[in-house]
């Protein structure tokens, strides 16, 4: 099946580089493992529908489920690609028959340049509400409506905010400020955890926007444990402790444990993508997925969905499998 991605790499020749550029809209065959400017459609509104066209609107729901998934740091278009038509599969592997659009925003492709990479981020936030959600949110088709989901891991975490961010600051007189998406999902997010304070300016867009917002995370994640280091800001990460516990937090929002079942795992080898183990192992864990699927699709309340276990109020573990 054709993938659609939304990328706001720079275009460089027949490729796209590591800088941030205008936004693309790409429709990638099955047989092509790297986004170039050749894929690109005609619009923001061609792209749609062709994907309206690959989806099954008909489908058991009665609407077509479209989630973005926004990749981190140090990912280059064509990892990105593979990760994305990964979480795909095995969401339809689930019964959640969804639409999953990457939003290829630019990195460096470099472990070492974290900094580069979250000014690249910060330029190419905005993109994915103005060029993405909100043409989505406002796209309608007969008889089946549109549901907008969004998945972020690490970096992209940050992306996301900041994206929420600066289009609720800018206020712009064309854009409609009522829009909105269902489930936000991070996991391994490379935002701070003080953040998520009730109350906290920071992410009051987010929860303005999002129908409920799911955090995975775990104390193993040698990643962000890096990136306490890189960043200016030193606070721990969300994805690496959760959200804080002294202090409560948006009504819309909890966390899931994931440190117990990563330790339970006998072999903690990535054998399809590439990236550091403790950071990423979460796109290749099979209760992962099934905790996810669960998630988008919205139809058990939070607190029954089988792959977890209650905790206390929005707290939650997912279950190790052993």
């Amino acid at each position: 099946m054709t993938s659609f991605v939304l990328s706001v790499r720079k275009r460089d020749a027949d490729a796209f580089g590591k800088s941030f550029g205008r936004p693309a809209y790409l429709c990638i065959p099955d047989e092509e493992e790297i986004p170039r400017p050749a894929h690109s459609t005609g619009g923001a509104s061609q792209w749609m529908k062709q994907i309206a066209d690959h989806a099954n609107p008909k489908g058991a729901q009665g609407w077509l489920d479209v989630v973005f998934f926004v990749h981190g740091y140090n990912t280059d278009a064509r990892e990105a690609l593979l990760r994305q038509r990964l979480v795909e599969e095995e969401m339809k592997k689930r019964g959640f028959a969804c639409m999953v659009i990457g939003f290829d925003w630019p990195t460096a492709g470099n472990a070492a340049l974290y900094s580069y990479d979250r000014f690249e981020a910060q330029d190419a936030a905005s993109s994915l509400v103005r060029a993405g959600i909100i043409p989505f949110a406002k796209f309608t088709l007969e008889d089946c409506p549109v549901n907008v989901h969004l998945i972020a891991h690490s970096m992209g975490g940050f992306v996301v905010r900041e994206a929420f961010r600066s289009v609720d600051k800018g206020r712009d007189a064309y854009l409609a400020n009522d829009w909105r998406i269902g489930q936000l999902v991070l996991f391994a997010a490379d935002i701070s955890s003080n953040c998520f304070a009730l109350g906290n300016p920071d992410m009051l867009p987010v929860f303005r926007h999002c129908g409920r917002l799911t955090n995975y995370y775990s104390g193993h994640d040698h990643a962000l444990a890096a990136s306490n280091v890189k960043n200016i800001d030193f606070s721990s990460r969300v994805g690496r402790v959760g959200m804080p516990l002294k202090t409560p937090a948006n009504e819309k929002a909890l966390d899931v444990d994931c440190g117990p079942r990563y330790a339970a795992l006998r072999d903690r080898e990535l054998k399809i993508i590439d990236g550091m183990v403790s950071h990423s192992w979460y796109l290749e864990d099979v209760i992962w997925y099934d905790d996810l699927a669960h998630t988008l699709k919205g139809q058990l309340d939070r607190n029954v969905i089988p792959t977890r276990t209650f905790i206390a109020e929005n707290d939650f573990l997912l279950k190790s499998g052993v």
